[in-house]
């Protein structure tokens, strides 16, 4: 059993014996993110992130034989130990160590392929499910595959940014391909053309939805897996970055309405879904119909009947959306407005009673409102509809466990007409492996449509007009809450330089 009190392990006290390393290769080290140090008698001494993981505790009395005797570290330290003192004992390259069972233990449903099958296994399945285990423990979004002259490259998108993972031998390539081909069900014999498919997989307690897509490249087939948490559960306003005065916008003028249109905008992964599923969580679903057509459904919502968009049948949104409207609801999430039929259909049963949720790929508040008439909606049908247009952008986060005072370079400042001010950074540790950085928040534009903006869009104003307008009525801009959040320590103004870029006028 793990010690009351385990020792701490850092780079500066971090001691590794080669009796320690013949116990566990290097494969086992990496799966289970572990660092054997040394052999003290019938003991085992380990750096592990959680002294008190009893499964992996187990697992390693089972592979090493020993009693363990576990020493806390954090991943970085773990990573960068397997690194030095394994060397280059690589054991992906002779297979040892491949031959154990994964941690992944989900069937999908669709395919009927088991992440884990038993010591059978080829490489490529360990492999894979090594990969998977290791981006949820660092908190990873994306997994990418990228094929080299020699090597197969590994990176991870952590926090909106990508990290180098691992390297490993092209002779894995075609093996490791076609496993995840297997699993996201796609066809595994073509190779000249991109393909796509997704499965499920439950991780560390949670089940996560992995859409997969891989396409040809000049050295082979790069493939990019995303993974998405399928549960909804705890996701609350409060916890996606809102300031105050924000929160108090979302509660009182917006979830209170009963009919009407919200739209999230942003770019492709700034968080749009993920805030009407908050909204969707702070709604009276006891009481009323909730009804969503996505793609994909990327949250599992209690009381809500959610339709998954499959296009090879013709099942497109507006095909989705008519249908819904014929199941009674009361509140309609639609997954993204592409196309005027679409529009015009959410317009209309918003303006009949329903409360509509729906995202648009814009930069910003205005460009929404703008880019739905220019998409051949009606002016005065979209003013007569809408309630409220948001945009949001995702921001890294300052470790809390390093942050400490910054003083900005002038050209940051000028950049962002700022004259003075108390900031923050990160000086880098364990905690954020260096980066200074540790998780996301985002930063928000609510523009109400109230008469002045409902006036100006029935008028076909520009973007840019309906920008000014905004600004005159003192409707703080995007980079004006990222630059808050940064005097709150929140974030840094170099993060909202890279994150936050949007059109001034």
């Amino acid at each position: 059993m793990p010690q009351d009190s385990e020792p701490t392990i850092t780079e500066l006290n971090l001691y590794v014996d080669d009796a320690a390393l013949e116990l566990l290769p290097r494969r086992e080290a990496t799966r289970l993110q572990v660092l054997p140090m040394q052999v003290q008698g019938n003991k085992l001494v380990v750096a592990m992130v959680d002294p008190h993981d009893l499964l992996r505790l187990d697992e390693l009395r089972r592979i090493t034989g020993k009693d363990i005797r576990p020493a806390r570290a954090d991943l970085r330290v773990i990573d960068r130990g397997i690194q030095r003192f394994y060397g280059e004992r690589d054991d992906i390259e002779t297979g040892t160590g491949l031959m154990e069972p994964g941690l992944v233990v989900q069937t999908d449903t669709r395919t009927g392929v088991r992440l884990a099958e038993g010591s059978q296994d080829a490489p490529a399945v360990a492999l894979v499910n090594e990969l998977l285990e290791a981006a949820i423990f660092s908190r990873a979004s994306d997994i990418h595959f990228e094929p080299g002259a020699t090597r197969m490259q590994i990176r991870l998108r952590v926090d909106g940014v990508l990290y180098d993972h691992q390297s490993y031998p092209m002779d894995l390539h075609a093996s490791v391909l076609s496993r995840v081909k297997i699993m996201a069900g796609m066809d595994i014999g073509e190779h000249r053309t991109p393909q796509d498919g997704r499965f499920d997989a439950r991780l560390r307690g949670k089940v996560f939805d992995i859409r997969a897509s891989v396409v040809p490249s000049v050295f082979g087939e790069n493939a990019v897996l995303r993974l998405l948490p399928k549960t909804a559960t705890g996701l609350k306003l409060e916890e996606l970055g809102f300031s105050v005065e924000h929160l108090r916008i979302m509660r009182e003028d917006i979830c209170s309405r009963p009919h009407g249109m919200i739209f999230a905008t942003g770019p492709t992964g700034s968080g749009k879904t993920t805030t009407l599923y908050g909204i969707l969580s702070q709604l009276d679903r006891v009481g009323r119909n909730v009804v969503t057509v996505e793609d994909p459904v990327e949250y599992q919502l209690t009381r809500a009947t959610q339709i998954q968009v499959h296009s090879k049948i013709g099942l497109d949104f507006a095909a989705g959306l008519r249908s819904l409207l014929r199941q009674d609801p009361d509140i309609i999430m639609v997954g993204e407005i592409r196309d005027l039929e679409t529009i015009r259909m959410a317009i209309q049963s918003a303006l009949t009673g329903h409360l509509v949720l729906t995202t648009v790929h814009c930069t910003d508040a205005a460009s929404g409102a703008a880019r739905l008439v220019d998409m051949g909606a009606e002016p005065f049908l979209v003013s007569s509809a809408a309630t409220a247009f948001l945009s949001q952008r995702l921001v890294r986060r300052v470790c809390p466990e390093c942050r400490t005072e910054d003083t900005p370079r002038q050209e940051i400042l000028d950049s962002l007409e700022i004259s003075d001010g108390t900031f923050y950074r990160g000086r880098g540790c364990d905690h954020c492996r260096g980066t200074g950085y540790y998780g996301r928040t985002a930063c928000f534009e609510i523009m109400m449509v109230g008469d002045v903006i409902g006036s100006a869009i029935t008028r076909r104003e520009s973007s840019g007009e309906l920008r000014r307008l905004a600004r005159s009525l003192g409707i703080p801009g995007l980079r004006d809450d990222g630059v808050e959040k940064a005097r709150q320590g929140l974030t840094t103004l170099e993060e909202i330089l890279r994150a936050v870029w949007v059109e001034e006028d």
